[in-house]
């Protein structure tokens, strides 16, 4: 596979998963009547949107950095810091999964708890642009 389609579906396995992470934890904030129905429809969307856009964004990142990782990105500050945004991400990724299957089983999760995890996978979702694109550290 060339490096072209590694960053593909690198690029669109991010905007996947960090706009829907984003608009699932928006959608479950926003919900005036915590119903089980709205629960469950948001947990489907992460788990057949949010988390196979994750697999594809790792897939497609891996493809581009184990090639040339001794030569370029072991050194490379930015890289370091992009992977421990990214990691970061996940976590909070698997935060919000956790709760919405919380929720979806009838147990109370806080809306704003919600509203926090949209702020904070947007907030690292910038970041890892941000350190991808200007490459600081370097």
């Amino acid at each position: 596979m060339s490096m072209i389609a590694f960053r593909y579906l690198h690029f669109l396995g991010m905007a996947f998963w960090v706009g829907s992470a984003i608009g699932v934890a928006i959608a479950a904030a926003s919900s005036t009547q915590w119903e089980n129905a709205v629960a469950q429809a948001l947990r489907k969307v992460t788990l057949r949107v949010t988390t196979p856009s994750m697999l594809v964004a790792f897939a497609g990142g891996f493809g581009m950095l184990i090639p040339s990782f001794t030569e370029v990105y072991a050194k490379a500050g930015w890289m370091h810091a992009k992977l421990t945004l990214l990691i970061l991400l996940a976590a909070a990724t698997g935060v919000l999964t956790g709760k919405l299957r919380r929720w979806a089983g009838g147990q109370e999760v806080q809306g704003k708890t919600f509203g926090r995890l949209a702020w904070v996978i947007g907030i690292l979702g910038v970041l890892i642009v941000t350190f991808a694109v200007f490459r600081p550290f370097a």
